[in-house]
């Protein structure tokens, strides 16, 4: 496990810093990505990583990056799996105060989550709290406007 001296809070604010582009992600995140051309299309590269250990006791227990392919005119998005240390609703509120309900979880899955969006002018934010452990988050999606 690749470790970072990074809290969550410090991680989402180099990502907003930087463009979507596989060099600035790998660098955050202190390694190298792996396309994963099973899952690549015409459309879109995909790419994984190692897990990482930030600071406080959270972890990125995996990483998918998806860019688009030169022809495609689309913007990037990076998901990033979030465990160890509970981080709570209430602190990202602390954090991320204009949060809205984007998503709520059907029924039909332990997977599905309540997503709170928080819009900026880079892009997108959500936070994924899990039917799983619903008090904690469970993931981070990161998509920006260009």
């Amino acid at each position: 496990m690749i470790q970072l001296n990074l809290s969550v809070w410090q991680l989402i604010e180099d990502v907003q810093a930087t463009r979507m582009a596989l060099p600035d992600i790998e660098k955050i995140l202190g390694q190298t990505l792996v396309e994963q051309t099973q899952k690549s299309n015409n459309y879109f590269k995909f790419y994984s990583g190692q897990p990482v250990a930030l600071a406080a006791g959270a972890t990125i227990a995996k990483i998918d990056l998806r860019l688009p392919q030169p022809t495609h005119n689309a913007t990037g998005m990076l998901v990033l799996d979030i465990g160890g240390e509970c981080i709570t609703v209430e602190q990202v509120n602390q954090i991320f105060p204009n949060l809205t309900i984007t998503g709520m979880p059907r029924g039909t899955s332990l997977e599905e989550a309540t997503t709170l969006t928080d819009k900026t002018t880079w892009g997108e934010i959500r936070f994924g709290f899990q039917q799983k452990r619903p008090d904690c988050l469970g993931y981070l999606v990161f998509e920006p406007n260009n």
